[in-house]
């Protein structure tokens, strides 16, 4: 039996391995980046809320703890 050619093979799939575990992280990396996107789109469509206390102070100060 030759070493050789065993030893070709297995260098070979390990090569082969760690190209597609880089394409994998590429790809994750990618996902998250237009995740990370999305929701910073998402957050800053979001109005900020809008304050009642000037106009109506009582809103907002007590619980109704028998509902």
């Amino acid at each position: 039996m030759d070493i050789n050619s065993i030893s070709s093979g297995v260098v070979a799939q390990n090569a082969s391995q760690k190209t597609g575990d880089a394409v994998g992280v590429k790809v994750a990396r990618k996902a998250m980046d237009i995740q990370a996107d999305a929701a910073a789109q998402l957050i800053s469509s979001v109005s900020s809320p809008t304050s009642n206390k000037a106009s109506e102070p009582h809103l907002g100060n007590t619980i109704n703890t028998h509902a």
